[in-house]
């Protein structure tokens, strides 16, 4: 292709990525303000503005009890007794302030739910789903960082949960320091939970400090913002009139002095209240945390709003601008199985039943079960379309709804061995992946894996911090020897060094992966060691792939899984059994994919047979 025209053509496909994004920008609605019409005679359109007026209500009552609350550990339980039951019309300030940020989150929710029910994010506003989340997160936040300010011994113990979470990152793959090698570590989870806490895992006065702090500027900073933005584009703010305006204060006051805001107990750091709390909105949150992994329940979490993101566009892609949702099942189910899942898993945490044992499966069912159906649905009404020229256009929505299903057949592939061996996430994609480069080391292969092997069973390798690491290239440093003395298994080691530099194909690979070594180790525990390089350390660069994979446990995860599988060589009686009802959803995300197949092959058909038809004539123009 000639420069030109290909310049002409980079130049044209950006434009249009700009076109794209700059449409998108323009329809962002943050509080339904193109919608000021419906929002006079239809109420689920006035729940942006019934958010915003309700900000206002919140933060105005907010800045009042601001007065007397004292943010330290030692007086902020009495400042809210006080301003309760001792300050005229405090306990209403106190109790329209929580309720109205109650009334927030509800809103912020409908609202989300409203748009993908009724398409509002059609044609080209994919955006506001994302503002519309972050909306809903923001005032989430912002509630669980006043739930603490109470100092009771609820709001602690939950606070406590959840802010501590954020350090099971650290054992993410890469950004983690979950492997030893990797010394220098981003430590990013246990850095956020710093910035929350203030004080390491313990709640502390700078706890308290930071979230009074967040509590504020989750409110104020994003409404200086919306105010701006308002102002700019000369928009209406609450298209309500006074009466509506009037009747929403009423009824948030009303329940107030019904209902007075709960005071709960004193925190008490040395008892641990069963079960631990979280206000309402983060209940179901806690259930999932209970039936998972806190690793694989960071990863959900993480994911979960992603997603969310993700699905207008799924949707556009797939439906077009059809808005009609019965015509959208794929949405349909989602929107279900969301609100299902959080309906469902707070119920349960408030009665307090979690089997970790028994549930898992039934939820995993339900959850993977809806999208199938979804998916099945969306395909049936593509196959009995009678508009042919819709059916034409179907092939790559078809090959959308496909592609996730290939992602949830792989899934259920992976859990499958999951339950078998009990191997979680990272561990078992590390054995796949030594399994792909495995035959690429020849014979060397199953000579590291008799050392691995052999290693692990011996209690003492002379390996400081973890016997299940294997930093031969730290024990045989001469400069470790001298201090801490010769390893155990030196000749063992000493054979794994030699194999860990054979060479393959893979290596150049490896080359490019830094190993974040120093002399002083992980938390400075070889300080007292002279290495031979004191400069670089025992190992500043992977010698092979086979290198990297034994340094990182890839090998020993390897060794872990094929051990495991192999029936009565393992105690604790491997391989397991996959509990049945998880079968449900392993065996419908290929059968959805044949659905999805079948409508993307008659689509195709459909689409060659429209353009293999004969044309009609043009009409003949009259003499």
């Amino acid at each position: 292709m000639p420069s030109s025209v290909q310049d002409k053509s980079i130049a044209s496909t950006l434009t249009a990525a700009g076109d794209w994004v700059k449409t998108r920008i323009n329809n962002i609605d943050i509080f339904d303000e193109h919608h000021q019409v419906e929002a006079r005679t239809n109420p689920f359109y006035a729940l942006g503005p019934i958010f915003y007026l309700v900000w206002f209500i919140v933060m105005a009552t907010g800045l009042i009890l601001i007065m007397w609350y004292v943010p330290t550990k030692s007086a902020a339980f009495d400042s809210i007794l006080n301003i309760q039951n001792g300050i005229p019309i405090g306990g209403l300030m106190r109790g329209m302030h929580k309720y109205g940020a109650d009334a927030m989150i509800i809103a912020a929710t409908m609202r989300l739910y409203r748009m993908f029910i009724n398409a509002d994010y059609k044609p080209s506003k994919e955006f506001n789903i994302a503002i519309a989340l972050v909306t809903l997160l923001l005032a989430m936040y912002s509630g669980l960082s006043g739930y603490l300010l109470i100092w009771n011994q609820r709001a602690f113990w939950a606070t406590k949960v959840f802010a501590t979470f954020p350090t099971y990152m650290d054992q993410f793959v890469v950004m983690g320091d979950f492997y030893q090698p990797l010394y220098k570590s981003l430590h990013l989870g246990w850095n956020t939970a710093e910035v929350l806490l203030g004080g390491g895992a313990a709640i502390t006065q700078n706890t308290m400090t930071r979230f009074f702090s967040l509590h504020l500027a989750f409110s104020l900073i994003p409404l200086i913002f919306v105010e701006i933005y308002f102002f700019h584009n000369a928009y209406v703010r609450v298209p309500l009139n006074w009466t509506k305006r009037s009747i929403l204060i009423l009824m948030i006051a009303f329940v107030a002095i019904a209902l007075p805001a709960a005071q709960g107990s004193r925190s008490d750091p040395d008892v641990t209240p069963l079960p631990i709390l979280s206000d309402w909105y983060f209940l179901g949150l806690y259930q999932m945390y209970k039936y998972l992994e806190p690793v694989v329940a960071t990863y959900i979490t993480m994911v979960i709003p992603v997603s969310v993101i993700a699905l207008p566009f799924l949707d556009s892609a797939i439906t077009g601008h059809e808005k009609n949702i019965m015509k959208r099942p794929f949405i349909l189910m989602l929107t279900f199985m969301g609100a299902a899942c959080w309906i469902v898993f707070s119920y349960l945490i408030i009665i307090n039943i979690a089997d970790i044992h028994y549930d898992p499966p039934f939820w995993r069912s339900f959850l993977y079960g809806t999208i199938d159906i979804g998916i099945i649905w969306q395909a049936v009404l593509m196959l009995t379309n009678k508009n042919m020229q819709e059916k034409a256009k179907g092939f790559m929505p078809a090959m959308i709804m496909f592609a996730i299903c290939a992602i949830q057949t792989f899934v259920g592939y992976t859990y499958y061995y999951m339950a078998l061996t009990e191997i979680f996430i990272d561990p078992i994609g590390h054995a796949a992946l030594y399994g792909i480069a495995r035959p690429t080391m020849g014979d060397t292969a199953k000579k590291v894996e008799a050392i691995v092997r052999k290693l692990h069973t011996t209690k003492n390798v002379g390996v400081p911090l973890n016997n299940e690491y294997w930093n031969y290239h730290v024990t045989l440093d001469p400069g470790y020897i001298k201090v801490l003395g010769e390893p155990a298994e030196k000749a063992d080691l000493e054979e794994l060094a030699r194999l860990c530099q054979t060479k393959g194909p893979l290596d150049i690979i490896a080359h490019f992966i830094p190993t974040f070594e120093t002399p002083a180790g992980p938390n400075g525990a070889f300080n007292a060691v002279k290495f031979t390089d004191p400069v670089k350390g025992p190992h500043p660069e992977y010698i092979s792939m086979i290198d990297f994979m034994v340094n990182n446990r890839w090998t020993w995860d390897y060794c872990t899984l094929v051990d495991r599988l192999t029936p009565g060589l393992v105690k604790g009686g491997y391989p397991l059994t996959v509990p049945s009802v998880d079968w449900w959803w392993m065996i419908g995300g290929p059968l959805a994919g044949v659905a999805s197949l079948l409508a993307g092959l008659q689509a195709n058909l459909v689409k060659k047979s429209l353009a293999q038809s004969p044309k009609p004539a043009a009409p003949v123009a009259a003499a």
